[in-house]
């Protein structure tokens, strides 16, 4: 086990949504995976693992790069939406582990806290639907509402003004390179959660903190 800093006093916390608030990454690489199948690609899941956490234009220049000549964007991302689409219907989306306990958490003590995540704002809410979260966060803020996405840290510095309490006293919880490189952006204070325990050793001297799950982060907190 990583030993990890002390976490300072904060006010508020904000979360990311794909891959720490929400398992969505496995529901995308699995569309992906079947979309590039149709374009005669293999994707695999450590390709899957680098697009994660990253804005939409970079995911679709990775993609193109794997596909080359065969890429045909528009098939591409209508084939790949189908199959997400599928998998939510029968599948639903589920929130990771110790989601709505940390939730519950913050609440009971009043902690203010938001989403900011990379996706806009109509698929953020289609995924907490999934999820049935629906209006678990008060405060969201997504990518379609300020300027750049991450690795910028426009997403946390909106989202600690509509919290009415200043970055610099906002844990930022987050689960990729480009998540934590935002926080730090920002001057929040970067906490990663990872369950992959290669990619967490990687990052972890990039934040301030690191553990394997929000259940971890849970039992720190009480």
């Amino acid at each position: 086990m990583m030993t990890n800093n002390p976490l300072p006093p904060f006010a508020a916390v904000l979360l990311d949504m794909d891959g720490l608030s929400l398992d969505t990454e496995s529901t995308y690489c699995l569309a992906w995976r079947q979309a590039a199948a149709e374009f005669g690609h293999l994707l695999d899941e450590s390709i899957c693992e680098d697009l994660f956490g990253r804005q939409a234009d970079d995911v679709e220049r990775l993609i193109s790069q794997r596909l080359g000549s065969d890429y045909d964007r528009a098939r591409f991302y209508r084939t790949a939406e189908k199959y997400w689409r599928e998998y939510l219907l029968t599948h639903g989306v589920q929130p990771m582990p110790g989601l709505t306990a940390l939730l519950d958490h913050l609440n009971q003590r009043g902690i203010p806290h938001a989403l900011a995540t990379n996706s806009d704002q109509s698929h953020a809410e289609e995924c907490l639907q999934h999820a049935r979260l629906t209006g678990a966060f008060r405060v969201m803020v997504t990518r379609d509402q300020v300027s750049r996405g991450k690795p910028a840290p426009d997403l946390f510095l909106e989202g600690a003004r509509r919290l009415g309490v200043t970055v610099t006293a906002c844990l930022v919880l987050e689960d990729s390179a480009t998540g934590i490189a935002a926080a730090r952006a920002a001057g929040a204070i970067p906490v990663l959660i990872q369950r992959r325990d290669s990619l967490r050793l990687r990052l972890a001297a990039e934040a301030h903190a690191a553990w394997a799950s929000l259940e971890e982060l849970i039992r720190v907190l009480a």
